[in-house]
């Protein structure tokens, strides 16, 4: 093993960790992370910026500002804040001014146990329950009961989940489990329905095995309707006990941790989705207005805060938003504030690092948090793919891919990946791999032609593929589509 000493820490290189003097891991981004082991490696030496972008960022097309974000987290990193350590010599480069030890460690320490891999976890994915009587006015009730279940279940970290958006392509539909099972390659199906009649509901729910049909579970729960939240607890407790009967009763509980209190506040929440989903500004306009109204009602409910700031945030990246230096403020405070009433809810930690990151240009918090959210849940779709972008604006592009990997896998018949896809075409193009971020720019605005990030990767990518005229041709549509946006933003593409 080897170990680099310098200074008040110490840089665990196979491990790729670095520890304070008292053996504490300071948290550190990997591309930082490698810029100090490059530096360490030649102390006393002053490193080019060319030396730097070679050792850091092979093969990929990033800007001075990446060197500089780094210089800024080791520097915090290592207690050099006024740079004696770690020097920045003026047109020519940075020196880790500091005598550096390197020694061979032999001795065998205990690791932590490693995450179960895919194919080791139970498998899962819950379908969209019945709602009885059929009402599409009310289809909400069942669709958010399904919602809550899932995401409970997927912070078990023994447990692959397969998120909400491809289950729901069966809504509606007799299926058979065992098609099921094979076409998103998990091996139980939970299915339920939910009944109402007045205020009284009926929830019931059965656990089958996709590749027998075996009936593993089932039962039911009645109670009110203001106990919603009890019936999901009580689910999600019972159908967790029968796949994982040696979960701790303390990770039951975070599982199952209720949103709000507020029932129509949860409402607005829920009502806010579509919305969310539909990468127009006429839904952007309606989501944001419910999930106004909801963190009115209740001030307490941190996820509608970090989604309304997240909201805020895209919006401006889409041209959606009429005075973006205004959202932008409030998009920050929303986050702040978020955080500050939970702080370990791996949607909060998700969409507040997202925010922190694109807007207040914090990359070493935000990419922290992000990293939080994805320790907390693996499962969860929604931090992946923004971890995904806070990692691309951080520089991290293979990190950046392997996480939309992941939540492809996790949602592969998502009717929304538009998200995803415009994530691909920004890693690709940043890593000058133009035809596949042409490939996925397309797929991107292919479904949200007026997503106009995707359409601006396209163009930057066509660009430097040499193809001038389809280049052109995309910065007209562009133009046609969000002229204002297009102005302020066709030029500043890469992170």
């Amino acid at each position: 093993m080897e170990i680099l000493r310098f200074g008040n820490v110490v840089l665990d290189v196979d491990r790729a960790l670095l520890r304070d003097s008292k053996g504490a891991e300071v948290a550190l981004r990997p591309k930082s992370l490698d810029f100090l082991l490059e530096l360490a490696r030649n102390a006393g030496r002053i490193l080019s910026p060319s030396e730097l972008f070679n050792a850091v960022w092979p093969d990929v097309t990033v800007t001075t500002d990446s060197i500089a974000q780094c210089v800024l987290e080791v520097r915090r990193a290592i207690g050099d804040p006024e740079g004696r350590i770690l020097r920045t010599v003026v047109k020519r480069g940075y020196c880790l001014d500091v005598k550096v030890q390197s020694e061979t460690s032999t001795v065998t320490t205990a690791r932590t146990p490693a995450i179960p891999t895919e194919q080791d976890r139970p498998s899962l994915v819950v379908l969209p329950f019945q709602s009885f009587p059929e009402d599409p006015k009310s289809d909400w009730f069942a669709d958010g009961m399904v919602e809550e279940i899932t995401t409970a279940l997927s912070r078990f970290r023994s447990l692959f989940v397969i998120a909400r958006n491809s289950a729901f392509t069966f809504k509606g539909q007799n299926v058979d489990v065992r098609e099921v099972g094979q076409r998103l390659g998990v091996r139980y199906v939970l299915e339920g329905s939910v009944r109402r009649v007045g205020e009284q509901v009926r929830v019931t729910g059965q656990l089958v095995e996709s590749e027998s049909g075996a009936h593993v579970w089932a039962d039911r729960f009645d109670g009110a309707l203001h106990d919603v939240f009890k019936l999901q607890d009580q689910i999600t407790t019972a159908v967790a006990g029968v796949l994982e009967p040696r979960i701790h009763h303390a990770e039951i509980e975070r599982a199952t941790r209720k949103p709000t209190a507020d029932l129509t506040a949860y409402d607005l929440y829920l009502r806010a989705m579509p919305g969310l989903y539909a990468r127009t500004p006429a839904g952007h306009d309606a989501a944001k207005r419910f999930l106004e109204e909801a963190v009115e009602r209740d001030p307490g409910f941190a996820r509608a805060r970090s989604w309304l700031s997240a909201l805020l945030a895209s919006g401006i990246f889409a041209g959606w938003e009429p005075d973006n230096e205004a959202a932008r403020g409030r998009a920050i405070n929303l986050a702040r504030e978020a955080l500050a009433s939970v702080s370990a809810d791996p949607l909060v930690l998700a969409r507040s690092g997202f925010v922190l990151t694109m807007h207040a240009g914090m990359h070493a918090e935000g990419s922290a948090l992000l990293d939080r959210a994805i320790a907390a849940n693996q499962n969860c779709v929604e931090a992946l793919t923004r971890g995904g972008w806070v990692a691309v604006f951080s520089g991290d592009f293979e990190t950046a891919l392997s996480r939309v990997a992941l939540s492809e896998r996790l949602d592969p018949l998502s009717p929304d990946p538009v998200t995803s896809l415009s994530l691909r075409a920004a890693a690709y193009f940043s890593l000058r791999q133009f035809d596949a971020a042409i490939e996925a720019a397309k797929g991107a605005i292919g479904r949200a032609p007026d997503f106009s990030i995707a359409r601006a990767y396209l163009i930057a990518s066509l660009a430097h593929a040499g193809r001038e005229e389809e280049a052109r041709a995309q910065v007209a549509d562009l133009f046609s589509r969000n002229r204002q946006w297009a102005l302020a933003r066709v030029t500043h593409l890469s992170p």
